[in-house]
């Protein structure tokens, strides 16, 4: 009799230690989302396509903290931070706070939990401070991304963030929030100076009665990402690209475009070719246009109170791509200004257009050459940063295709 029920325990546990949980990012991540953390990381998939596999018993911890408590059917009291443990299939447990196994697509937030951003003691070009932005989650900070960001000049120099094969599969129906600033823009009302009329009297104040040729109701200056919205994969990620050390004035024209183009190529790229890759996004130069009297001026949207002008209009924003394993890499270049001649836009470019008439990039979309989608190029890493010095020292063995 024992023996019997020694086997029938093991037998017991050897069913439960197969039942395994699977999760997918497109199927079982309702909204609003809560933070959730793995191991003491944001969750991440465990494979290429947008999946989160879990052995029987394993935890996640959910968040909601700041926002409220964790919304579920079966939740029989309110908390704001909670552990869950798998029991196989989509479902999940907690046997002090549910009062029975929760499918787990219903486990929500009231309302979107808040991201933030913590200054770090790193220094990136120049001097400047590299910016966290990512979430607490009881008084513990979880970075998603990081940026170099220049306070005096207020503007985005570049944000890193990683980017794999299943950033292809990311969340999708995801509420969009406003954009934050924290503390990094001090007194300067950037919501208004991004504004359409905020925009407009602050290009007006450079170019004078030539305003209506630059600022139209189809052209205008949009904030313009750096790390896209869908280059994560959870909701929480995608919600903390909406900051303003992530973005920079870009025109509307180029957002949608070809800068658009280029995030969705790119995306699907990683995921057919299997690259787990680091990507630097961000913005070099002062963009100009003609002013009143035929002469260009640099574009930027405000001037400080020692008469320094800041958030500049970037001349150009770049997509720099690096495939650790083999240590591949290229940058995607693209030029921020619809009024170029094609003669104009062309002196700009810094390097030999990789990408032009080459197979290797049959898959990239973009319309190179369409003013109105912004014209852009592409540069190997070595001749990139001949031009643009704030990237940081990467080793370099081949072209990234």
């Amino acid at each position: 009799m024992l023996q019997r029920a020694l086997m029938l325990i093991l037998c017991a546990l050897n069913i439960q230690q197969g039942r395994k949980c699977r999760l997918n990012s497109r199927l079982h991540f309702s909204e609003p989302l809560p933070i959730i953390i793995r191991d003491g990381r944001l969750l991440e998939p465990d494979d290429n396509f947008g999946n989160v596999d879990l052995n029987y018993g394993d935890s996640l911890i959910l968040s909601c903290e700041g926002m409220g408590t964790i919304d579920h059917p079966n939740a029989h009291h309110e908390l704001p931070t909670a552990t869950i443990k798998c029991e196989g299939g989509d479902t999940f447990q907690n046997e002090e706070w549910l009062n029975a196994p929760a499918p787990f697509s219903l486990f929500k937030c009231k309302f979107p939990p808040n991201y933030s951003s913590r200054r770090t003691d790193r220094l990136c070009f120049e001097g400047n401070r590299i910016i966290e932005v990512g979430y607490y989650v009881q008084n513990e900070f979880y970075p998603l991304y990081e940026t170099c960001f220049n306070e005096a000049g207020m503007n985005a120099i570049y944000s890193k963030y990683t980017q794999k094969p299943y950033n292809s599969l990311y969340q999708t129906k995801v509420i969009r929030p406003f954009f934050i600033a924290n503390d990094h823009y001090g007194y300067i009302p950037v919501d208004s100076l991004f504004s359409p009329r905020g925009q407009k009297a602050a290009v007006a104040q450079l170019v004078g009665p030539m305003i209506d040729n630059y600022i139209t109701k189809t052209e205008f200056l949009s904030r313009g990402h750096l790390a896209a919205k869908t280059d994560f994969v959870f909701a929480f990620g995608e919600r903390a690209t909406f900051h303003y050390v992530n973005c920079a004035p870009q025109w509307t024209g180029f957002n949608g475009g070809n800068w658009n183009t280029l995030e969705v190529d790119l995306r699907n790229h990683i995921h057919v070719a299997g690259y787990n890759t680091i990507i630097y996004t961000g913005t070099f130069g002062v963009t100009k246009l003609h002013n009143v009297n035929g002469r260009r001026v640099e574009i930027h949207l405000h001037t400080d109170d020692n008469n320094n002008p800041v958030i500049p209009v970037p001349e150009y924003f770049y997509k720099v791509v690096y495939e650790t394993t083999r240590r591949c890499g290229i940058a995607f270049v693209g030029i921020n200004n619809p009024y170029y001649t094609q003669i104009e836009a062309r002196q700009r470019f810094f390097c030999d257009d990789l990408c032009r008439h080459n197979n290797n990039f049959s898959w990239l979309t973009w319309h190179p050459d369409n003013p109105s989608e912004g014209y852009t190029f592409c540069c190997s890493i070595s001749d990139f940063r001949s031009t643009v010095r704030h990237l940081p020292a990467l080793h370099v063995n081949c072209l990234l295709t």
